[in-house]
């Protein structure tokens, strides 16, 4: 498979963007936001197949100690070809000076991070914002108790 990678949004379609985000099942998101979410990203790393946008990652840091892969999604058609891997690694090593790197993982895909040499942290918090945030990421026995002290 002849994958070319890129690092740059210069000539990135961001409508290729917000389509593979709703192909991995993730909410749609506005190409503008992306753009500029991609934009303020200190690294990003875009594949694509024949002029196709097949798989994407970037990260975000506060220059110095913390670092986070944000975004990993790669084409159903193109998973399980160790695309998603590639990425991964790529992102991981322009992070390596970094005291910590850290990532959530979407549902279902922890296993991929582990055989990567990822490991699940003991505690990690998230401020739900949406219900959608409650059912995805929070756990089940902590969603009774969503309000404030």
């Amino acid at each position: 498979m002849d994958i070319q990678f890129i690092t740059t949004t210069k000539h990135v379609d961001w409508q290729q963007v917000c389509t593979l985000f709703e192909t991995v099942g993730w909410p749609a998101r506005c190409p503008n936001k992306l753009e500029s979410a991609f934009n303020n990203s200190t690294f990003k790393y875009f594949a694509y197949h024949k002029e196709q946008l097949v798989g994407i990652g970037r990260t975000v840091d506060d220059g110095s100690f913390y670092a986070w892969v944000v975004d990993l999604a790669i084409h159903p058609n193109y998973q399980g070809h160790g695309l998603g891997a590639i990425i991964l690694d790529h992102l991981e090593k322009c992070l390596s000076s970094y005291d910590t790197t850290m990532l959530t993982a979407a549902l279902g895909k922890s296993g991929f991070y582990e055989k990567q040499g990822w490991r699940k942290q003991r505690s990690a918090y998230i401020f739900p914002r949406s219900d959608e945030q409650i059912i995805e990421f929070v756990l089940p026995e902590q969603t009774k108790s969503t309000t404030k002290t």
